[in-house]
């Protein structure tokens, strides 16, 4: 019966290979919204498993827009309780965006919006953190107390900032009609920093990391405050966003009792800020499912087209067959098995559009260029698995009529 069921599936190669593309083309944005967002989901997660114990405090409203929490910053944090907790640490003191002002918008090509960050940092708490400073793919780290400058790594293949190693990157410290006052840094390495994965058009914000001395004295001659910390990053032995909460309480609770003096300090969870980001993406992954699940069935309803029609011009066959023997059952099994040849084929064409979408789609230097697909054997089994299901549906109402055809009317009918 299964050879005979394939064979009728092409007795109108047309209307097959029709029916087999609508579903196809369903189940082909079934896939490629799948591995997308399989890979964007692995990457959050991998993200999140990355940050989950780490907290970013900042001074809270600052009264001149940076953020100055005092040196002495750490010690208060090391002698409240929660001071045992701390695993490990780094500061960071950033440049005003005035120093790289003439880099806004000249690093990409037509995109206005990226930005240059310039930010001290300490040697030896950055490589035990493992920041920028443990991450050197070419050249090497900044001499302490020298104006170097590691920069990011995405910068090396920008189209319209040409940095190199050996140049030298001019910071601004004042810009006026009357004078530039400006230091030169050379470039004496690139780090490895990852991209956010956004599509091209979204701007970026680039990084470059001197000494911690250095960026204070820069401070200095700008005639800002220099005896301060930008954040301070703190990692806590979280297993859960719960847990991290808790050391955030705490460390508000320090501030409102005016443990840091005059400023009162902001604390952020980086992993709750993943969280929120898988939860949003949650919500536009059901959203695309939905879509495919529309499309796919719009497909499915060839199959019932086509195997209605087939239903009725094969009549006399029908009737003929259950003269010979042929019960209900089998007519049944017969129309559901050519509809299941149509539904795998059309998971088949739609894999294999899917397939080429996503190798072209990677391609491209566009929207879908930095964004990762995962293509994995559970993903292939789910598209299997609604090309079988459309095709049991798709063929239950045309396979119900066929099997209570009676061959004594039709045949009178011939």
């Amino acid at each position: 019966m299964l050879l005979f069921s394939i064979k009728n599936v092409f007795r109108k190669k047309i209307m097959a290979i029709l029916s087999s593309l609508g579903i196809g083309f369903g189940l082909m944005l079934m896939f490629v919204l799948g591995a997308f967002s399989s890979g964007v989901e692995a990457q959050l997660e991998d993200n999140f498993a990355e940050v989950i114990g780490v907290v970013e405090i900042q001074e809270q409203n600052p009264i001149n827009g940076r953020s100055e929490l005092p040196k002495n910053t750490m010690d208060i944090l090391f002698d409240a309780p929660l001071g045992e907790d701390i695993q490990n640490y780094n500061v960071k003191v950033s440049l005003p965006t005035a120093f790289t002002l003439p880099y806004i918008g000249n690093i990409r090509e037509d995109m206005d919006g990226d930005v240059l960050q310039l930010t001290g940092i300490n040697q030896t708490l950055d490589q035990l953190w493992k920041g920028p400073t443990s991450k050197i793919t070419l050249g090497r780290d900044f001499i302490a107390g020298e104006k170097e400058i590691i920069l990011d790594s995405r910068l090396i293949d920008v189209d319209k900032l040409d940095v190199r190693l050996g140049d030298f990157l001019t910071v601004y410290l004042e810009i006026s009609p009357l004078k530039n006052v400006t230091e030169l840094f050379e470039i004496v390495g690139f780090y490895s920093q990852d991209d956010s994965g956004a599509p091209d058009f979204v701007p970026r914000s680039y990084y470059g990391y001197m000494d911690l001395e250095i960026a204070w004295s820069m401070l200095g001659k700008a005639g800002l405050n220099n005896e301060t910390f930008t954040s301070i990053d703190l990692l806590f032995p979280s297993t859960s966003n719960e847990q991290t909460t808790a050391y955030i309480d705490q460390i508000i609770d320090l501030s409102d009792s005016g443990e840091f003096g005059d400023i009162f300090v902001q604390a952020f969870s980086l992993g709750q800020f993943q969280e929120s980001l898988s939860e949003s993406f949650d919500i536009f992954n059901s959203f695309f499912l939905i879509i495919s699940l529309i499309t796919a069935l719009a497909g499915g309803m060839a199959i019932i087209v086509s195997q209605l029609s087939s239903v009725n011009e094969r009549r006399k066959e029908f009737a003929i067959l259950k003269s010979t023997g042929w019960k209900n059952r089998h007519i049944f099994t017969n129309i559901i098995i050519e509809s299941l040849v149509l539904g795998i084929l059309g998971a088949v064409i739609g894999i294999g559009l899917g397939l080429g979408i996503i190798q072209l789609l990677g391609s491209l230097e566009g929207a879908f260029s930095s964004a990762t697909a995962k293509i994995s054997q559970g993903l292939v089994i789910q598209v299997l698995s609604f090309a079988l299901g459309i095709g049991v549906i798709g063929g239950m109402y045309p396979g119900i009529k066929a099997a209570r055809l009676r061959p004594v009317e039709v045949l009178k009918g011939e």
